[in-house]
């Protein structure tokens, strides 16, 4: 089924899996509008530490022992906001866990086209999952912020119930949009496409890279995504990006405070960094604009 882009796919999905009172698992830190969807849904979010690896399927094994949990939901490749890509043994897991338990999982596999130092791993919902995944996905980021085109893929039965909401919401859709969509796909253009934007998406990865390591060295710490559009950059506590973010906007760099990530009293002190959209030079700039804002506040032992 076609959306208006990712959102409406997990805003659609959770419409049918969630009731008031249901049990969800994200991950901490996690996308904050799907976790306000489950929220305004009257779902209890359930938040499950993200490492390097992914979500800690350990942790959800427990949850599960103690609790009814209803849907998981997951972004797999490049997560939202650490980017890590989550491992395949952790993925077998979940999937091991889904049927053990009777939950759904909502696999938002928005960052898939970009990957830059080897091929991705497999969508779970490209295995035996006995219908327990909802795949959702996205050509916004692909193309174009403006082009607001996802799809859903699921159980015949779910997308049926899905199309009965989406008719609600939207009535017919942006089908000259997708009519054109559809011709860069079958003619292959968009293929080549992607295939041009992850060399100059790598180039501009590791130029952002070179600048933090340049300018913000021992003040920021990072992992090198293998893929996607950002950088989850954490800065020194003692180095508050609120106060950071108010000097930049001085000089015209207008960047999250990171606020948008903290949750029950957590501070994350962090950003993620996006570099796609930006030239060589615009990134050189920001990462100039960022150091020369630096605001050193001594934390309390």
């Amino acid at each position: 089924m076609m959306t208006h882009g990712a959102q409406m796919s997990i805003y659609i999905a959770a419409s049918l899996l969630l009731k008031p009172g249901d049990n969800v698992i994200v991950g901490e830190p996690g996308y904050f509008v799907a976790n306000q969807v489950f929220e305004s849904l009257g779902a209890n979010v359930i938040r499950m530490p993200v490492d390097q690896d992914g979500i800690n399927t350990d942790l959800i094994a427990t949850a599960c022992q103690k609790l009814n949990i209803r849907m998981l939901y997951l972004v797999p490749h490049h997560h939202h906001p650490t980017t890590v890509t989550l491992s395949p043994q952790r993925r077998m897991r979940i999937l091991e866990l889904a049927e053990e338990h009777n939950f759904t999982i909502v696999e938002d596999d928005y960052d898939y086209d970009f990957h830059y130092s080897s091929s991705p791993y497999l969508p779970l919902a490209s295995g035996n999952h006995q219908n327990r995944v909802v795949y959702i996905g996205s050509f916004s980021k692909s193309l174009s912020t403006s082009i607001r085109i996802g799809f859903m893929i699921a159980s015949a039965d779910f997308i049926a119930h899905a199309v009965h909401i989406r008719r609600l919401i939207d009535l017919k859709g942006d089908h000259i949009m997708e009519d054109s969509l559809a011709a860069l796909i079958e003619n292959g253009d968009i293929n080549r496409y992607l295939k041009k934007n992850n060399k100059i998406y790598k180039e501009r990865r590791d130029h952002l890279i070179k600048m933090l390591d340049t300018y913000l060295k021992g003040i920021v710490s990072y992992e090198k995504p293998d893929g996607g559009m950002a950088i989850w950059v954490k800065f020194d506590p003692n180095y508050p990006i609120e106060q950071i973010s108010i000097k930049a906007a001085k000089q015209g760099l207008y960047m999250n405070n990171g606020k948008l990530f903290d949750n029950n009293g957590v501070s994350y002190n962090a950003i993620r960094f996006g570099f796609a959209s930006l030239t060589l030079p615009e990134i050189t700039k920001a990462v100039q604009i960022i150091s020369s804002s630096l605001v050193l506040t001594l934390q309390p032992k």
